[in-house]
């Protein structure tokens, strides 16, 4: 096996690593709220607070990257996810799961900049466009911690003996691999404000918008199908689940188009199809219709993240994980504070289905700042 494959699978598997638990959680969190006792509100507060997570570990990883080996930094992060999860499953108190979750925030943080990194740099060795395919392996790994999740709870199995033995598995796999990781090439900035450059600024705001149009998207996609639509729990359930997977499958798509149309063209079409697409549904207004919808919007949305990455890794003067670095620093505000706020303030002002269409704007957004992922040849590879 050459080198290239090797690193190719090193990366994959962290990717693998970060999203399993997900799923995993997703599944179980029904449980783990009786075993701590939580009503509505409790479990609301539960979900709100590990955001102060989310910020220190965003502050943690500008700091560190170009400082710390991304090799390093990628393996550390992967196994304190490994080990945060399963005591946190393990909880029994409001109290321990807060911090549990605030812990699993942060160090995710720490793990997902050094991991974009190393794959961007499997990306540059193999000369082409890689990084749909990473990205698909996170939605595979969603999928699969989902499915294992309503298997253990099928089978009775508890909640943190399923964490445990999947962080097992994984970790063993982590030892087996770490050695295959790629070491990063190039120098940076060094210091934080020698990355706010003129070309990194646009993907700032493109990466703001996609993290907007993504949150959005999780957040009110069974709500607007169940409740706004009167489909009932269980449509909006299958709605979210569908755009999931048709968004992971998507993915599988993007590094071909893309080789094939360059960063900008295929950024432009797709999030023109993702808000006409997007927009049509929402005035059409029927539940199968918001079903399309946000099936169209996860396709459409497919090919954004892996293009800002990419132009990432090619900002004159910052190495990958810099460039990186100021991508996730521009989706965290987008997805963690705009998103639920924004779409919950104009739904209570003007209902759902219109806050809804502040998505549209957004993409539209992207289409028209997609002319900034245009390098020399309009080809990166």
């Amino acid at each position: 096996m050459s080198a290239p494959v090797r690193a190719r699978m090193a990366v994959s598997l962290l990717y693998v690593i970060m999203s399993v638990p997900i799923g995993g959680w997703a599944a179980r969190v029904p449980e783990i709220r009786r075993q701590v006792g939580a009503d509505d509100a409790l479990w609301g507060l539960a979900n709100t607070v590990p955001s102060l997570g989310n910020v220190a570990g965003l502050c943690v990883i500008v700091l560190l990257v170009g400082r710390v080996p991304n090799r390093l930094l990628g393996v550390a992060g992967a196994a304190l996810v490994l080990l945060t999860v399963p005591p946190l499953a393990a909880s029994g108190s409001f109290a321990a799961v807060v911090l549990g979750l605030s812990t699993w925030a942060l160090v995710s943080f720490v793990m997902a900049v050094p991991m974009g990194a190393l794959a961007l740099e499997v990306q540059r060795r193999y000369g082409r466009p890689l990084m749909g395919g990473f990205d698909a392996c996170f939605g595979a790994g969603t999928l699969a911690g989902g499915l294992t999740g309503t298997l253990a709870a099928a089978l009775d199995v508890r909640p943190w003996v399923q964490f445990a033995l999947t962080s097992a598995l994984l970790g063993l796999c982590l030892a087996a691999t770490a050695r295959w990781l790629p070491r990063e090439a190039g120098a940076g900035a060094g210091r934080l404000r020698g990355r706010f450059t003129r070309g990194v600024l646009p993907l700032t705001a493109m990466a703001f918008l996609s993290g907007f149009v993504s949150e959005a998207a999780m957040l009110w996609n069974a709500v607007y199908v169940s409740d706004t639509m009167g489909a009932g729990p269980v449509a909006g359930g299958v709605s979210y689940t569908v755009a999931a997977t048709t968004g992971t499958v998507a993915l599988l798509a993007v590094d071909r188009v893309t080789a094939r149309l360059g960063l900008a063209r295929t950024v432009r079409a797709c999030t023109l199809f993702a808000a006409g697409g997007f927009g049509l549904c929402l005035l059409i207004g029927t539940p199968a219709a918001a079903v399309a919808g946000f099936v169209v919007l996860g396709v459409g949305m497919a090919a954004v993240n892996p293009a800002l990455y990419t132009m990432a890794a090619h900002q004159e003067g910052l190495s990958p994980s810099e460039g990186v670095s100021m991508v996730e620093l521009g989706q965290f505000p987008g997805a963690s504070i705009v998103a639920p706020a924004l779409i919950g303030a104009l739904s209570g002002l003007a209902g759902l289905r219109l806050a809804l269409a502040s998505i549209v704007v957004a993409a539209l957004l992207l289409s028209a700042l997609a002319i900034r992922l245009r390098p020399a040849g309009d080809r990166v590879w």
